[in-house]
């Protein structure tokens, strides 16, 4: 029996079909694996203390290390920026003003985690104001 020469075509487009699938699924993976990274790094300024995990699971990559490294000057100014005003909030004649400023502090530093959250979002590599410059992680 003797194949038909339409059938003979047909088993390279079957090929074509599952090259381009493939490729697809490749697509899909990376496509995946970007979301990951977004999500993890959006961790890391959501909550402060989770800094490490971009650097943990994307060790090489220079957009994790970036966030990282925002992620922790966010979370290091808001330790410091708390710990200040806390102190001189004790002495009783101007405790009440460093108490406010410490709120308006933290407002600032909790809009500075939107904006970190916003340009991973984003895809970008956006530093944040006025400490943004700061640069800890190698």
């Amino acid at each position: 029996m003797e194949k038909d020469p339409f059938e003979q075509d047909k088993e390279p487009e079957t090929e074509q079909k599952q090259s381009v699938k493939t490729d697809e699924e490749k697509e899909e993976k990376e496509r995946e694996e970007r979301q990951k990274k977004m999500l993890v790094c959006c961790l890391a300024y959501i909550f402060g203390i989770l800094f490490f995990l971009p650097l943990i699971l994307y060790p090489k990559d220079d957009f994790a290390k970036f966030h990282a490294n925002q992620s922790l000057v966010i979370l290091l100014t808001s330790i410091i920026v708390s710990a200040v005003c806390s102190v001189l909030g004790m002495i009783p004649a101007i405790g009440v003003i460093f108490g406010v400023i410490g709120g308006v502090l933290g407002m600032i530093i909790f809009i500075g985690c939107i904006l970190g959250v916003v340009a991973v979002v984003q895809n970008e590599k956006t530093k944040l104001p006025l400490i943004g410059n700061i640069r800890i992680l190698p």
